[in-house]
């Protein structure tokens, strides 16, 4: 038994889908795999053998080995390396080879839904078929949410032309530009415990 061979005839041997009898071919394909050396070579299970492995009638085995023979996948092998191995020749099994080097069928991505990845860019950056990015360039920042953009517990202008109608700060308490009226204070003690509203960045509020 080989693997790679297995390997192939399960996934790679261009088997044309649109045959009626595909799925037969591909499961005597994977019977005579099954008997194949490393290279796809010297495969020679008898026919009920294969009509074991693959639940088909002898007929049925028979029509798929001579397509596959048609369609350049298996051919048959030198008849002296199953000699070597069947002494009788009136029990000597038809010897095949496997066309191993044939993966030429076109992926089908319309069979599974799936779509494949283009190879990546020269940034690392791989996109769909149809140029959607799939992942962020590396270093690229992504663009945050437009409500992040807003600073916390700042006040939202209201002004016509976006400008604030809060007064700048009169530079004799601790406020700041961006701090409401209401937060402009001068603190009476050290502490900062007692605080009264500042006559001058808010005089209708500190009378």
């Amino acid at each position: 038994m080989s693997l790679e061979a297995l390997d192939w005839a399960l996934n790679r041997a261009p088997i044309p889908r649109d045959r009626r009898d595909a799925s037969s071919l591909a499961v005597v394909l994977l019977g005579l795999a099954n008997h194949a050396d490393p290279h796809g070579r010297n495969a020679f299970p008898a026919v009920s053998t294969l009509v074991r492995y693959t639940r088909l009638s002898e007929r049925s085995v028979q029509y798929a080995l001579r397509a596959l023979e048609e369609l350049e996948l298996i051919s048959a092998s030198d008849p002296t390396i199953v000699a070597a191995y069947v002494k009788r020749s009136d029990r000597r099994p038809r010897g095949w080879d496997l066309a191993v080097h044939r993966t030429d069928r076109p992926v089908d991505n319309s069979v599974d839904g799936v779509q494949t990845l283009r190879p990546a860019d020269q940034h690392g950056v791989q996109t769909r078929a149809d140029g959607v990015q799939a992942a962020t360039a590396r270093g690229a920042d992504t663009a945050p949410e437009p409500s992040v953009n807003r600073p916390k517990n700042r006040p939202a202008s209201s002004a016509p032309g976006g400008r604030s109608t809060v007064p700048p700060p009169c530079g004799q308490c601790d406020a700041r530009e961006s701090d409401p009226v209401s937060a402009r204070v001068v603190w009476l003690d050290a502490d900062r415990v007692r605080s009264t509203p500042c006559p001058n960045c808010s005089p209708a509020v500190a009378r």
